[in-house]
């Protein structure tokens, strides 16, 4: 038991030790049933965190493409002409063109114009090369089509771990709720067992006593009913202990992706211990949980996903003016092929630029409305915290509470059945006490399960799984 409350307390500050995450466990190979062992087969085989892990290969896939844009592109073309059956020209081009990061373009080309009628164009039959570079001189110096895709894209990554731990904070919080209900129901259900088989114990030695003649009628009658009003809870216990299990068994899948169900036999940890919220603690976890929700992280790769999208809006409203020099070109003379330098100014000037303004405007709106988002989410997250903190506090009490409301409930228990040996009680106020001692111990029980689904809670506000 002390175990399992190091592991708890160690979650509070650090999260769940590694081998929770680290295993793949199959719920029909092991014999005992932890809350620890629990949340590994979630993280191991639940289904849906097993599709939002999916999220990963996606952002990789989403670089990729972002990345081709910088791939070389080649382009080719052939022609001729036929007239009359004689031969009039052939063109043949081919072009290559490589993208760099920092927005140059290296480009290479070669070409045959044969035949033509403008002796200008033509070239030898080998052809004319040709190779330069393109670089900006307005627009896409700062950012580019491709540089905004690439810096976006790479912002993926971190979104897609953040709703991995998203999704893996509300199984494991509710995982850890429906495995207390589990425990706390089977302890309920061993009380109503064993109060039964004192009842039924009871009932035999008041037959005895009766067919003795040291006992009058009534007392069998009163054990009788009072046999079959335990009988009942009993009945009613195990029935919620089977529908807590049911639904338990919900959160836990096979590594082949069956479903599992709690095999016969193992009961869940049951830790008696309870212990108060350290303030030191919760004040460095309040601060934690403002960097580590994941609700923040992926607020925080979104709006630098819109700072990139405002500056390429921005930089769309620069003139696209770029220099295109080809510091080796072979070009055709009378006396042949020769090699020649090319300088050329290409510029697309659009006159409103409407469309860019436009596109800024409304990434500089969605920047402002992550930042609200980001104000909300923060007050939201420290009030969580603030909230699990409160519950975690009043549970410990309410638990402390209970115990001692068990220990004095088992005490007139004890004294009223010493007064009922001496003949100075009746078996009514024996049964009552007894009875008194379950609803106490039931109470005691929904203390300590409360208490411990506070922890969950307390964990999920943190991002401490």
């Amino acid at each position: 038991m002390k175990t399992i409350i190091v592991i708890i307390l160690a979650c509070c500050a650090f999260g769940l030790n590694q081998r929770v995450f680290g295993q793949n466990v199959d719920i029909n190979t092991i014999d005992t049933l932890s809350l620890e062992e629990v949340l590994a087969i979630v993280n191991a085989n639940h289904p849906k965190l097993m599709e939002i892990k999916l999220g990963r290969n996606r952002a990789e896939a989403q670089i990729m493409r972002a990345w081709s844009g910088l791939d070389p592109q080649f382009s080719a073309e052939i022609g001729g002409k036929n007239e009359k059956e004689a031969y009039k020209s052939q063109t043949s081009s081919a072009t290559m063109e490589i993208p760099i990061y920092w927005g140059p373009k290296v480009i290479a080309g070669w070409r045959r114009n044969l035949g033509l009628f403008d002796e200008d164009l033509n070239t030898q039959i080998s052809g004319e090369m040709s190779f330069g570079i393109m670089l900006p001189l307005w627009r896409n110096i700062l950012i580019d089509k491709n540089r905004a895709s690439i810096q976006k894209a790479e912002q993926n990554p971190t979104i897609a771990e953040a709703e991995i731990l998203e999704i893996r904070n509300e199984l494991f919080l509710k995982a850890s709720e429906k495995y207390w209900d589990w425990s706390g129901s089977l302890a309920k259900l061993r009380i109503a067992q064993e109060l039964l088989a004192i009842a039924e114990f009871r009932l035999r030695g008041i037959t005895e006593e009766l067919n003795s003649g040291e006992r009058a009628r009534i007392d069998s009658i009163e054990m009788s009913q009072e046999i079959q009003r335990r009988r009942g809870a009993f009945f009613k216990a195990r029935r919620e202990y089977e529908k807590a299990g049911i639904a338990l068994s919900v959160f836990l899948w096979n590594n082949d992706g069956t479903p599992a169900a709690i095999p016969q036999g193992i009961a869940p940890f049951n830790p008696m211990e309870v212990f108060p919220l350290d303030t030191a603690t919760y004040r460095r976890d309040k601060e934690l949980a403002l960097q580590k929700r994941p609700e923040l992280i992926i607020n925080s790769a979104e709006q630098n996903q819109a700072e990139v999208d405002t500056r390429f809006a921005r930089e769309l409203q620069k003139p696209d003016i770029s220099l295109k020099i080809l510091p080796y070109s072979t070009v055709q003379t009378i006396d042949g092929s020769i090699p020649d330098y090319k300088v050329g100014i290409q510029a697309d000037l659009p006159l409103l630029f409407r469309d860019a303004r436009g596109q800024t405007a409304l990434a500089e709106i969605k920047q402002q409305s992550l930042s609200f988002k980001r104000n909300s989410l923060q007050r939201e997250i420290s009030a969580s915290v603030d909230d699990a903190a409160s519950e975690l506090i009043a549970t410990y009490e309410q638990s402390l509470a209970a115990r001692d409301e068990l220990s004095a409930a088992r005490q007139m228990e004890r004294a009223e059945r010493e007064l009922y040996d001496r003949g100075e009680a009746t078996l009514f106020t024996v049964n009552f006490r007894e009875r008194f001692t379950v609803e106490s111990a039931s109470r005691e029980i929904d203390a300590r399960m409360n208490f411990r689904k506070a922890i969950a809670y307390y964990l999920w506000s943190i991002a401490g799984y």
